[in-house]
C-alpha cells in the first residue's frame, strides 16, 4: 500500500518527535487522511492523544506498530524531498529513490500496549478551571528551570485570575525554587492549595510549534487537559497531578 506523507519535515518534527519524548514505541492508526496515536508514560501520569491530518487519503484503514520511533525519525530525516511516498507492507515500511532506499520493520499487533482511555469520554469530566499558556511564557519557564535543578516538579497556584508556576519540591527541605506568572486569564475555582505536576510535560510541549495552549482543570480529580493546535496537528495532553 502506498502512503504519501505531505510535508515530511512537519510530520517528523511536530508529530513524531513529541510522541517520541513520551515513549519510543507507538501504535499509529491511519484512517483515510487522519493519523492518530494514543500513548503514555510508564506511570500513566502523562497521556497524549496525537492527531495529524495528511493531505492525501489512503485506500484502506491500517495500524502501524512502531518499535523504535527514534530510529524511524532518523531514517525519515535523511530523505531530502518534502513529500515522501512510503510503501506499507505487512511487517515493514520501505522507501526507494535514486539516492536512498531503506526497509524498516514493524511489530505485530498486540505487542505495544496502549492506554486504557476513551478520549471522547474526557468531555464528561467536570472542568472547573481554564486558562491559556502562551509559548513565550513556556519558554521563560524552561529558561528558569536552570535555577531550580533539584526537582522535576512544578506547582501551579491559581489566584486572582493568574496562574503561578513554581519549580521546587515542597516535600523536601532546602530545595531551590523558581517561579513566575505563566497565565493571566485564569477563570474558575480558586484552589486553596497548589497542584504539583511533572515538569517534564512542559519540556515535551516546548518542542512543539504552537502559539498557545488551551488548558482545562478538573480540581476534583486533579486532571489537566492541555490542547495544542498547529495547523494540521492536534495534541491533547492528559496530565494527572502528583502527590506533594
Amino acid at each position: 500500500m502506498k502512503l504519501t506523507i505531505s510535508d515530511k519535515t512537519n510530520f517528523v518534527n511536530y508529530f513524531l518527535t513529541p510522541i517520541s519524548k513520551i515513549t519510543n514505541t507507538a501504535v499509529l492508526k491511519i484512517e483515510k487522511n487522519l493519523f492518530t496515536s494514543l500513548i503514555s508514560t510508564s506511570d500513566n501520569t502523562i497521556i497524549l492523544n496525537a492527531e495529524y491530518s495528511n493531505e492525501k487519503d489512503i485506500d484502506s484503514n491500517i495500524t502501524v506498530n512502531i518499535p523504535d520511533l527514534t530510529k524511524l525519525i532518523r531514517i525519515l530525516s535523511v530523505i531530502d524531498s518534502k513529500d515522501v511516498e512510503l510503501e506499507l507492507n505487512k511487517n515493514n515500511i520501505s522507501y526507494s529513490s535514486n539516492h536512498i532506499r531503506f526497509k524498516y520493520h514493524l511489530f505485530e499487533d498486540g505487542i505495544i500496549a496502549t492506554p486504557k482511555l476513551n478520549v471522547q469520554k474526557l468531555s464528561t469530566l467536570t472542568f472547573d478551571g481554564k486558562f491559556t499558556l502562551l509559548f513565550n511564557s513556556l519558554q521563560d519557564l524552561i529558561k528558569g528551570s536552570s535555577i531550580a535543578t533539584d526537582s522535576n516538579k512544578i506547582y501551579l497556584t491559581f489566584k486572582d485570575g493568574t496562574v503561578l508556576g513554581e519549580l521546587t519540591d515542597k516535600a523536601r527541605p532546602n530545595v531551590d525554587s523558581y517561579g513566575l506568572i505563566i497565565s493571566k486569564d485564569y477563570s474558575g475555582t480558586q484552589l486553596a492549595s497548589s497542584l504539583p505536576l511533572n515538569f517534564e510535560i512542559f519540556r515535551i510541549i516546548s518542542s512543539m510549534k504552537f502559539k498557545e495552549l488551551n488548558c482545562s482543570l478538573s480540581s476534583k480529580t486533579g486532571v489537566f487537559i492541555f490542547d495544542a493546535l498547529n495547523n494540521n496537528i492536534a495534541m491533547k495532553f492528559v496530565i494527572s497531578a502528583l502527590a506533594n
